[in-house]
């Protein structure tokens, strides 16, 4: 539900700044600065894209961080075909290395908050949360499991 009116309200506000944008240049310049900056956008993302890839491949920074910047950079070029003025704003701003390190900050520190949340899976004595809890607290401690794949 959060989604669909996230999208619904971003959707709005993309509808009334292309036609305000529209009523002041005219229409077949919004038009254009609506297509180049969607080609603008594709150029860049490809370069970004390639130097993210070359990091990961090098391995300058933690795979995960270039992986969270390869999400970030893979929304902004949605964002920048996407055509609005609004989506190609922070489309524009995830394709900035210093900013989309921000992103990425971000995205980590609320992957934090989500995987605090209410997952339990049950073991032989503890929650899976409370083993995740302990491993928090030594560094060290080990959950193994057994598996058996029982057919009917």
């Amino acid at each position: 539900m959060k989604l669909f009116l996230l999208m619904a309200i971003v959707t709005a506000i993309e509808v009334v700044l292309i036609a305000k944008v529209g009523a002041a240049i005219g229409f077949w310049m919004t038009l254009f600065i609506i297509i180049f900056t969607a080609f603008l956008g594709s150029r860049l993302l490809g370069q970004q894209w390639r130097f993210v890839m070359g990091k990961m491949q090098s391995l300058q920074s933690n795979p995960s961080d270039a992986l969270l910047e390869a999400l970030v950079l893979l929304i902004s070029g949605v964002l920048l075909i996407t055509p609005g003025f609004l989506t190609d704003i922070v489309g524009f701003l995830g394709l900035v290395p210093a900013v989309r390190e921000k992103f990425v900050a971000l995205m980590r520190q609320n992957s934090a908050k989500m995987m605090q949340g209410g997952f339990h899976m049950y073991t032989s004595n503890q929650t899976f949360s409370q083993a995740s809890q302990n491993s928090r607290q030594h560094d060290s401690d080990i959950i193994e499991g057994e598996f058996e794949r029982k057919d009917d």
